[in-house]
């Protein structure tokens, strides 16, 4: 699986040395840019899974451009010393001194990038379970119902939702929902 990537140095010829790095390893390059105006807009463009980028740029800094767009994509920044401490207390982005070393480089990324898939694989389970909780909330409302209105016990006003969602071949939840639609006041 290719992992696509946006380079972003102030210095074209250094983010066209790591393109090189890069694509020799496998990766993607999408863009090299060298603003922070046109880093923000090539992440929107291209939605890719990391930049990896240096701190200072002609119109802004590396924390300006992650308050705008972190939320976006991952980040590795490369920073010299006093720029890394200020970048690990203001953000959660990655940081690796210059000068480069190519191992520590394409490591770092792949270890940014496992970490990125088991974010996203919770954050899918999350709202997997919450969309659960909130189908059930519905089921519940539904069967109160139903039990008010049909004079049955939980586990019969269950039984019933379940057994007239089958014979009309709706899914629990959507029959619930009608349920709702129609007893509201």
């Amino acid at each position: 699986m290719t992992i696509d990537v946006i380079v972003a140095l102030s210095k074209e010829e250094i983010g066209e040395k790591i393109k090189a790095i890069l694509i020799s390893n496998g990766y993607n390059v999408l863009a090299i840019c060298t603003y922070g105006n046109e880093l923000i807009r090539a992440i929107k463009q291209f939605s890719p899974s990391i930049v990896i980028s240096g701190y200072k740029f002609k119109d802004m800094n590396l924390i300006s451009i992650y308050e705008t767009i972190g939320d976006e994509c991952s980040f590795l920044a490369i920073v010299n010393e006093p720029y890394k401490s200020i970048v690990q207390e203001e953000t959660d982005i990655f940081c690796i001194s210059s000068p480069i070393n190519n191992t520590l480089l394409v490591n770092s990324l792949d270890m940014i990038y496992q970490s990125e898939r088991r974010v996203r694989k919770l954050k899918d389970k999350v709202h997997n379970l919450e969309e659960k909780i909130s189908e059930r909330k519905i089921i519940e409302k539904a069967k109160g119902i139903v039990m008010r209105e049909l004079h049955m016990d939980e586990e019969e006003a269950f039984r019933h939702i379940q057994k007239n969602s089958m014979d009309l071949g709706m899914k629990m939840v959507a029959y619930s929902k009608d349920i709702l639609d129609n007893y509201r006041l």
